[in-house]
Formats: C-alpha cells, sequence, structure tokens
C-alpha cells in the first residue's frame, strides 16, 4: 500500500522529502494507486514531452528587455518558479495521471478547493491555502473567470486591452495571434507562460488567460497563481485524447521541490534547450539577426523597431505599447493586410516610433 501525505488540515503533514529508493524502470517506477492512474499514465506516455523555456537573463540584457520583463514577474511573485528547472518523466508522469483539482462551487464566501496528486508514490492531499503556502504564494487575487464577482477585475475586458496592445479590435481565441502584440517585454511574457506554466508547443494563439496575466503586470493586480496553475495542470493530466504534447515538466520539478522532492530522485530529464534565449527567439521568429551586433524586432506593421532600444521599450511609457506609423500609404497597406486576416485594425492613431 503506497504511502500517504495530508496537507495541514490533517496531522501527518512533514516537510521532510520521502527516503530514496531504487525503484524498478517499469512505468516509470510508479505504483499505481487505482486503474484509473494507470489508464491516465498510458494516454501521457503516448504524447512526446518537451523542456519548458525560461526566461535568458543573459540574453534579455542583450536586448535591453532584462528589466521591464523581471519587473513584471517580480509583481506577480513568479521570478522563483520561473528559474530555469529540468523536468523528468517520473515526476511528470505521475503527477500528472494522479492530479484531481476539486472546485468548491457551493461556498462563494470562503471555497475550500481542494488539490491531491502523487509524488514518489506518495499522496498528497491538500487545500488550495496550503497548497498556495506550499508554493510561497499567497491563495489570493484575481481569478478572472471565478463565479465569485469580488474575484473578477471589473475594469478588465480582454477585447478592449487586446486592442490595446495590438491595434486590432477583434478577439478571438482561435486567430489572436501572439505576434500582433507589439510590445517585445509583453510578447516576450507571453512566450515564457506558453512554454512553462501554459506549456504546449503550439506558440502561435495568445490564451485568454495569457492575455489576463499581461494586463495584471502591465496594471500591478494581483492573481491567484496557483488556482491557475493546477487548474491547467489538471486539464493536461486529464486530456484523454491523441492530441497535444506535455510541456510542464519543469514546473512541476518545481512543485516537487517546494514539497522537498529532491532532483536526486528524478528519473530521466527531459532533454532539449530550457531557456527562451536570442536563438529559440529568431527560430520563433520573434527578431532577426542585425548585424553586426543587434536584432531587429518583427512586427505586423512596417516599422523598424532595433533592440537594444530603451526608449521604445520602457513599459512606463503607454506610447510605447503600439508602435503605429502616420504614413496614409503605409496604414492602407496595414489595412489591406488585415482585412484579408479578417480582423480590424483601429483607426486613428498617429504615433511614429523612432529607432
Amino acid at each position: 500500500m503506497a504511502s500517504k501525505r495530508s496537507g495541514k488540515e490533517f496531522a501527518t503533514s512533514s516537510r521532510r522529502p520521502p527516503p530514496k529508493k531504487q525503484v524498478s524502470a517499469k512505468n516509470h517506477g510508479i505504483i499505481f494507486k487505482d486503474n484509473k492512474q494507470r489508464d491516465r499514465y498510458k494516454n501521457l506516455i503516448s504524447k512526446p514531452l518537451h523542456p519548458c523555456k525560461y526566461p535568458d537573463n543573459y540574453d534579455l540584457v542583450t536586448l535591453g528587455l532584462s528589466d521591464n520583463v523581471f519587473k513584471f514577474l517580480r509583481r506577480l511573485g513568479w521570478v522563483a518558479m520561473l528559474r530555469p528547472m529540468r523536468g523528468y518523466e517520473n515526476f511528470t508522469y505521475e503527477f500528472l495521471s494522479s492530479i484531481v483539482f476539486t472546485k468548491d462551487m457551493m461556498n462563494f464566501d470562503n471555497p475550500n478547493h481542494k488539490i491531491s496528486f502523487r509524488l514518489m508514490n506518495i499522496d498528497y492531499e491538500m487545500s488550495l491555502q496550503h497548497f498556495c503556502d506550499e508554493m510561497s504564494f499567497a491563495n489570493a487575487g484575481f481569478i478572472r473567470d471565478s463565479w465569485d464577482q469580488s474575484l473578477k477585475p471589473v475594469d478588465y475586458q480582454h477585447a478592449n486591452f487586446w486592442e490595446h496592445i495590438t491595434d486590432l479590435r477583434q478577439f478571438n481565441t482561435r486567430s489572436n495571434k501572439a505576434s500582433n502584440i507589439h510590445h517585445p517585454v509583453l510578447r516576450y511574457l507571453q512566450r515564457v507562460m506558453t512554454c512553462t506554466i501554459w506549456g504546449r508547443t503550439e506558440l502561435g494563439n495568445t490564451r485568454t488567460d495569457e492575455l489576463f496575466m499581461s494586463w495584471a503586470m502591465l496594471n500591478n493586480h494581483p492573481v491567484n497563481t496557483c488556482f491557475y496553475l493546477l487548474d491547467y495542470l489538471s486539464h493536461v493530466g486529464n486530456r484523454f485524447d491523441s492530441r497535444g504534447e506535455i510541456v510542464v515538466g519543469g514546473i512541476i520539478t518545481y512543485i516537487a521541490r517546494q514539497l522537498g522532492v529532491g532532483e536526486d530522485q528524478g528519473i530521466t530529464k527531459i532533454e532539449g534547450i530550457n531557456r527562451l534565449n536570442i536563438e529559440t527567439l529568431i527560430f520563433m521568429n520573434f527578431i532577426r539577426p542585425r548585424p553586426p551586433m543587434s536584432y531587429t524586432l518583427k512586427l505586423n506593421v512596417p516599422i523598424l523597431i532595433i533592440l537594444s532600444n530603451p526608449s521604445r521599450t520602457n513599459t512606463e511609457v503607454e506610447e510605447n505599447l503600439l508602435y503605429v506609423v502616420d504614413d496614409p500609404q503605409v496604414h492602407e497597406k496595414t489595412m489591406m493586410k488585415a482585412r484579408k486576416m479578417h480582423i480590424a485594425p483601429r483607426r486613428g492613431r498617429c504615433t511614429i516610433a523612432p529607432c
């Protein structure tokens, strides 16, 4: 029978790591709790594993984006969670095959959300509050789609914010390309989110939650990080289909670390580049080299922004959120391109973005 570790609401909680054991390579050393976990495991191992990609401070300094990127990460308390970490197959498969996130929808005033999962064949059961404590996050902050109106930000409208950072009126989760975001700091942070917290290999579109987090960072509003994190990890673990690839191993390693499970107990690293560096950004069509030592930001508008460029990437200057030309001919070409893509640019902006 597997060991069981409980949360604060149970008396047996301990922060000491479980003893290291030699485990069989079969099933990644996982002793299944029940057939449901076994079935989820079989589904998960059919999907490719990819490393999370984390902010690369050295290359961000080269691009002149480091100060603003880490300022925004600090606002949400994400700096420690987004330090580069390796994912491990056994942590990833065991956690995702066992996670159950139960949302309390009956108690609006004081909901008691519950989380359970397994690591190293030990059961973890705790409240969302306890999980937040273990992860060093506050169980507080906005939840964009909460049924509790007090947790929904009254001044956030996703379509308005999307227009504010892209100059496009229409917002569609299936076609709102991240490449439409003008400001390199916001676009870089969206890439970070798609490679970690909402890890996936399809990087083109911006999820609604990622857009909300960008708004929260820009406006310095708190969010309930653990709620969003558990909601997405539960979605990945319970997704029974042949589609999708797994890009959350590093995040699960962070969870394991916070619970006292050392990386020395990880079996089989998830190999690959785990930093969102310049080479990766070039591959993603985020930037292109500009000899001898600078880079050009790739935009969907015909403006030349050379990085590094502190005056045009300072997030404290609202005019920097959009790079829009005042040349009528250039504007008309942009409009024609947008019509072909079935999107609606906003008219009336006359801001020149100098290099």
